[in-house]
């Protein structure tokens, strides 16, 4: 399972972010696995194609200790 939750735009306008909602994460922050975390892919754009620039994992299981929490917020609201 992968859902995409939203882009985030960053200052250059061929680099997005796009926030996925996928299971079975490793968190970079704490480590921890978690069966439903938070997937960033940033992405930029060359010509008519695209390349991954990198990939984030992140918890979502608490809001007070997620570290994904800001990622999907902002996904949320765009």
């Amino acid at each position: 399972m992968r859902e995409l939750l939203g882009k985030v735009s960053n200052i250059d306008p061929n680099i997005t972010q796009n926030v996925y909602l996928c299971e079975t994460v490793q968190c970079q922050e704490c480590k921890k696995t978690v069966p439903v975390g938070i997937e960033v892919v940033m992405i930029k754009k060359v010509g008519a194609s695209k390349k991954v620039l990198k990939h984030e994992y992140y918890c979502r299981a608490h809001a007070y200790d997620s570290h994904g929490v800001d990622y999907e917020s902002i996904a949320h609201r765009r």
